[in-house]
């Protein structure tokens, strides 16, 4: 079935989504300012998210962002198209499509587009836990009493105009920097100044059904962002699932498909449609005829424990540290079902 309006994140209050989640866009969303950048508002606490913010950045050519350190968060910032410099363990390191920086806590971070860039970049940025102070400037969040603005987030929501996307986008697997590739430095060191990951590059998972990479987990050296990427093949479902405590945020990078959200069942998506999916909300993804295959991949926070204990990568509270591994078409295609 299509999208219907009563499905769209846009059209849903923050307790309607809390209970029962929602539909939404890369490319849709209430825009901010945030640190000297233009921001979309997808996941946050504006719309029932606790344990996490997504947000979406442009960076236009000769931009760039404020310097600036979030105390108490984390940050893990995604380039979806183009590429961007980004100031990453005390030096500026490209971060190109495909790509993840991960920052923790206290450590400084800053954004800039090159002014000899030809195009656009746009960064998907996860925050955890999400940081309130962004919100206020804009009227969303109350300072003096501690509370979201909830009409005005609504009125603005609904209201929110579209962005048109770019043509159709691959994020490719990249391996160049390694000195400060997150699979060439220890957990402990990534913990403490961040590293630069990739999105087809980390550790072999198929708890759910599906060749995936566990990309921005505990076992690797982060603590409260998460990233997993998968391959959804012809005709394959993954395992229709829920997280106790993590809040998701899935989304659809390239290809087709069907999504599965709330009791409402299955409803088609394409390339940037995202499943909202806060703790409790069952969810899932499949390929069917005509539509599919497709690259699948969800922010979470806290990391999702619940995957991680039937598999050897977890024992009595402790992570092992696999080696990454790129997801490769091979193995991504050894799961397609024939006819």
């Amino acid at each position: 079935m299509p999208i219907s309006d009563s499905l769209r994140a846009r059209y849903r209050n923050a307790k309607k989504i809390r209970s029962e989640g929602a539909i939404g866009n890369l490319f849709e969303g209430v825009s901010i300012t945030a640190h000297g950048l233009n921001t979309r508002l997808l996941a946050w606490p504006g719309n029932g998210y606790q344990t996490e913010a997504v947000h979406v950045t442009t960076v236009k050519p000769g931009e760039q962002s404020d310097r600036y350190t979030y105390d108490l968060a984390e940050e893990a910032i995604l380039c979806r198209f183009g590429s961007v410099e980004i100031w990453l363990r005390e030096q500026w390191v490209v971060l190109k499509s495909g790509d993840i920086a991960y920052i923790p806590e206290g450590v400084q971070r800053q954004i800039r587009n090159p002014a000899t860039s030809r195009e656009n970049a746009i960064l998907v940025n996860q925050i955890c836990p999400p940081q309130f102070d962004l919100y206020a400037d804009h009227g969303f969040y109350n300072n003096e009493l501690g509370v979201m603005n909830f009409d005005s987030i609504e009125k603005a929501t609904i209201n929110a105009a579209p962005v048109n996307a770019p043509s159709p986008i691959e994020m490719k697997f990249n391996d160049d920097q390694p000195a400060v590739r997150a699979k060439n430095i220890a957990p402990a060191e990534v913990k403490a100044k961040g590293a630069l990951f990739n999105v087809l590059d980390g550790a072999a998972f198929t708890g759910i059904g599906l060749p995936m990479r566990l990309v921005l987990w505990p076992g690797a050296g982060t603590r409260l962002v998460g990233f997993n990427y998968a391959y959804c093949g012809v005709g394959v479902q993954d395992t229709i699932h829920q997280h106790p405590v993590s809040d998701e945020f899935l989304v659809m990078w390239s290809g087709s498909g069907q999504f599965y959200i709330g009791g409402t069942g299955w409803v088609d998506v394409q390339e940037n449609d995202v499943v909202l999916a806060p703790c409790g909300v069952i969810h899932g993804h499949r390929s069917t005829p005509g539509r599919g295959p497709s690259m699948m991949g969800g922010f979470a926070s806290p990391p999702q424990l619940d995957l991680m204990i039937p598999t050897s990568y977890y024992k009595d509270g402790v992570y092992a540290h696999p080696l990454s591994t790129e997801m490769t078409s091979a193995e991504m295609h050894a799961a397609d079902l024939t006819e």
